[in-house]
């Protein structure tokens, strides 16, 4: 990677969280920081926890469908589990 560094957060981040962290953890962030072009430890924790994110969802969604495949149910099952999904993934959004 070249020596620059891109913007940190998005435009629209505008909380900051504090971070009690070790020397060796923060060592280690700033470190993950520059390999990922990142300007600030902090960056490289909003770009990890985004990741750990997408990835979380992701497992979720092929987990559903792995056990839809396991246990095959009717059409009306099949709407009940999509629509207790979808709430149960709203109200993991609203935390």
């Amino acid at each position: 990677m070249s020596g620059e560094t891109k913007p940190s957060y998005p435009p629209g981040a505008t909380l900051k969280l504090p971070v009690r962290a070790t020397p060796s953890q923060k060592a280690a962030w700033e470190v993950a920081a520059q390999s990922h072009g990142l300007a600030t430890p902090g960056a490289f924790l909003a770009f990890a926890g985004d990741l750990y994110l997408a990835m979380r969802r992701a497992y979720l969604e092929a987990n559903d469908a792995h056990y839809d495949a396991l246990h095959p149910a009717g059409l009306e099952e099949e709407t009940r589990r999509r629509e207790e999904r979808a709430q149960s993934r709203e109200r993991e959004g609203e935390r």
